[in-house]
């Protein structure tokens, strides 16, 4: 099981970073060669070298957790699959997120409770201090971030959908019946997008 980490409250959804990320590492090149040919190319469409840098840290690291089968459907998929796979790469990094994926989302959903509201992160986080004293120590403006970061992902997956200044309506995301047949056999966390199944 991952450590907690704080980190995810500075990833950005970064879809084409992903999308140019994957592509090169289909070609054969090494992760070095990867993060010059960005450089030399400013593929991200950044400013400094610095932030190129910082960013392909953390889309490179949530590469990793695709195989050669997932990094082709995320190249020759819909945006649908993309998003999908965004998602999974971003839980399969961070515990946080991932823990409130099950139990929270995946949990309320089960339950016939189709909805998350805003206080039940409040309730997580506050559970989770309890649980880690990691997470315990990280300072209050790090846990503020905590919900727009954790919030973001599953928005923008399209996962939860927001009905008014405090709830969310979760909703199962949209995936290729390629993509979705490959998960249900190989992959149980993918597949369960989908469904939100047990």
């Amino acid at each position: 099981m991952l450590d907690y980490s704080a980190g995810f409250t500075s990833e950005g959804w970064f879809q084409n970073e992903m999308y140019i990320v994957l592509q090169l590492k289909k070609s054969g090149l090494s992760r070095k060669e990867i993060l010059n040919d960005i450089i030399e190319k400013n593929s991200f469409q950044m400013r400094s070298e610095s932030g190129i840098r910082k960013r392909f840290q953390m889309v490179y690291r949530r590469s990793e957790t695709f195989n050669d089968e997932l990094i082709q459907f995320y190249l020759m998929g819909s945006r649908h699959d993309q998003k999908a796979l965004l998602l999974y790469s971003y839980l399969r990094c961070y515990r946080i997120p991932y823990e409130f994926y099950l139990e929270v989302i995946k949990y309320n959903y089960l339950n016939n409770k189709p909805l998350i509201q805003t206080v039940e992160i409040d309730y997580f986080i506050e559970r989770k201090e309890t649980e880690s004293e990691i997470v315990a120590n990280w300072r209050p403006d790090t846990k503020k971030r905590l919900r727009s970061s954790i919030l973001l992902f599953f928005r923008e997956s399209g996962m939860l959908q927001k009905k008014d200044s405090v709830t969310y309506e979760i909703s199962p995301i949209h995936m290729s019946t390629k993509l979705k047949e490959y998960a249900k056999e190989y992959d149980k966390l993918l597949y369960s997008f989908s469904e939100l199944s047990r």
